[in-house]
């Protein structure tokens, strides 16, 4: 009810929400056209549509998962504004439990995740049925999937924004993280070291949830070795105790 009350009429929340749900529905759209107007029969026979029941489970989920920084973005503003207007303190005082302030801000990352979730198999949906197939819950799972990339990017926006407070220094770093540490370390790393690199943080989740057309291509030449998907879920769902760990073990110890 407090989070209710404090993004209820906070401007900034709602155009970021309402622009990730915008930009799900554009980019899934636009992909969607521009494979109509490029596919030829011959590329269609040779991986078929990604966009008809089953294969657009993945590829919707696929293709939302490039936003999902923006869910990160918005926890992270939320509790950077707690830091820089003095209300997470007020709320302490107020009678709320450190313990149960970290944890109404996880919980918002839930709801966001659960939501983001909800878009991305409503866009499946609609365009699984336009494409005039039959409706087929084979390969839904990638939306656990999605909801596990979801809750990893937004988990980690709050991280970002509990350990470093400032707005514009917080935002910063988890950008540079998500574009640009995270992709050249696994790139280094798995040069080196095989695939270690692929489970690192956030990457395991963005593996879970392959290009479907690169895989099914890799799958006809025998090209890629596919991703370890069971190991993938482990190494993300310890990411996510973590990152609660960190979180609740920051807040609740801090000097505030």
């Amino acid at each position: 009810m407090i989070e209710w009350l404090k993004v209820r009429n906070y401007r900034t929340f709602w155009v970021l929400l309402i622009l990730f749900v915008v930009c799900m529905i554009g980019v899934n759209y636009v992909v969607y056209h521009l494979k109509k107007e490029v596919g030829t029969q011959a590329v269609s026979m040779f991986i078929g549509n990604p966009f008809e029941f089953p294969d657009v489970w993945q590829t919707v989920t696929y293709i939302s998962s490039f936003l999902l920084f923006l869910p990160g973005l918005i926890v992270l503003i939320l509790i950077t504004n707690e830091y820089n207007f003095k209300t997470h303190r007020q709320n302490i005082i107020d009678g709320i439990s450190r313990f149960d302030f970290a944890l109404t801000k996880i919980l918002v990352v839930l709801k966001l995740s659960v939501f983001a979730t909800i878009i991305a198999a409503l866009i499946a949906v609609f365009i699984g049925i336009s494409g005039n197939t039959s409706f087929s819950f084979d390969h839904a799972g990638y939306l656990w999937y999605f909801f596990l990339q979801a809750l990893t990017y937004s988990l980690a926006g709050l991280v970002f924004g509990f350990l470093f407070k400032r707005s514009g220094l917080a935002i910063a770093l988890y950008f540079i993280y998500l574009f640009f540490l995270k992709n050249i370390l696994t790139f280094f790393i798995n040069h080196y070291f095989s695939s270690i690199g692929d489970y690192f943080p956030i990457k395991s989740s963005d593996n879970l949830i392959q290009n479907p057309l690169i895989q099914k291509f890799s799958k006809e030449i025998h090209f890629l070795t596919p991703p370890n998907v069971p190991l993938l879920i482990i190494f993300t769902v310890v990411y996510l105790i973590a990152f609660y760990f960190i979180i609740v073990k920051k807040f609740t110890t801090e000097d505030l």
